[in-house]
């Protein structure tokens, strides 16, 4: 599994997560990849926005969040079209496994994925967030249904 985020300053180093995920497994993400990377891209002026799976949504994370001041934002919670990160793996896919490359090792698969997240252009992420309050006014006239994003 792989942990990323971005902003429209820049982008986060991936974590590579290893076996099954657990709250403290996720706040240890957190403190080790995102808050740095936050406070080096500006301090406290910014926003989390993580998906609602039980593990980001757990008391224990959101008691970590408010410790570190961090806002998150609220979501509808199946819908994939507001979160631009899934735009991003799907970026990144293509180019991980283009013109039908597989990989046999888990390394050449690493380092495959880290150069697509690494030469990633920023344009990209920053239109990305630009684009959100399209996303949500979209989904608002779709009464919540899936987009094609």
């Amino acid at each position: 599994m792989v942990w990323a985020a971005f902003s429209f300053k820049g982008q986060v180093g991936l974590a590579f997560l290893d076996g099954r995920q657990s709250t403290p497994k996720y706040i240890e993400t957190l403190e080790n990849h995102l808050i740095p990377f936050a406070e080096n891209i500006g301090g406290r002026n910014w926003e989390y926005q993580h998906d609602n799976t039980p593990t980001h949504t757990s008391s224990a994370t959101k008691n970590y969040l408010n410790s570190k001041n961090v806002t998150v934002l609220e979501w509808l919670p199946m819908n994939l079209d507001l979160n631009p990160i899934q735009n991003v793996w799907s970026i990144m896919s293509r180019k991980v496994y283009e013109n039908g490359r597989q990989f046999y090792s888990v390394n050449a698969l690493k380092t495959s994925i880290e150069s697509a997240w690494y030469n990633l252009e920023p344009e990209i992420l920053q239109t990305l967030i630009i684009l959100m309050e399209k996303r949500v006014y979209d989904v608002l006239l779709k009464n919540g249904k899936t987009l094609n994003y």
